[in-house]
């Protein structure tokens, strides 16, 4: 008989593994209460948003990645930007006086007349659409999505790059010759 002993779980040298206490168990009665209250003033959908927004910056707080300050603020910067043109309406629905379709679920009916670069709303308009469930209008939303997460990829990726060639070149000696830095007696 093969008897296995548990092994303790490997952990970061430093930090506690998370235990289960009455302090945790109140702060997620409050999380749920203050999620819920929310949700009933602004709606489901923008507190789901908020506790995504929530979520991920208590993510990126207790689990920094290796990103430089710069790099950190232009993505928080490219993130809000994107966000903002991600879930604000857009002229449509009031130009065309066109309202979600009767039939659609609670995401994609707050998010009809929303989305950059590509809206529902403006497929639906576009194709003379009927169906209110057609994927098209999910893919929609997902493209939105791709866009978002590729273009704080790229910008991450050219932060970082300049940032490495910056420090490459400040310790870098200037060529023979140069006229850059102080004059050579």
């Amino acid at each position: 008989m093969i008897i296995i002993e548990p092994q303790p779980a490997a952990s970061k040298p430093g930090r506690r593994p998370f235990q289960f206490s009455l302090r945790s168990l109140f702060g997620l009665t409050c999380g749920t209460a203050a999620f819920f209250s929310l949700a009933r003033t602004l709606g489901y959908a923008d507190a789901v948003i908020a506790l995504a927004g929530v979520v991920v910056l208590v993510g990126v707080m207790a689990y920094p990645r290796g990103v430089h300050l710069p790099t950190g603020m232009v993505l928080t910067i490219v993130a809000g930007l994107l966000l903002w043109a991600n879930l604000r309406p857009t002229g449509w629905a009031r130009e065309f006086n066109l309202g979600p379709p009767i039939g659609l679920d609670p995401v994609l009916r707050n998010m009809f007349c929303r989305g950059w670069p590509l809206s529902p709303c403006l497929l639906y308009l576009r194709h003379h659409m009927t169906d209110p469930g057609d994927p098209a209008m999910y893919w929609a939303l997902m493209s939105d999505g791709v866009v978002f997460v590729v273009a704080l990829f790229v910008v991450r990726g050219v932060c970082e790059l300049c940032l490495r060639r910056r420090a490459t070149l400040a310790t870098k000696p200037p060529p023979a010759g140069s006229t850059l830095g102080p004059p050579v007696e």
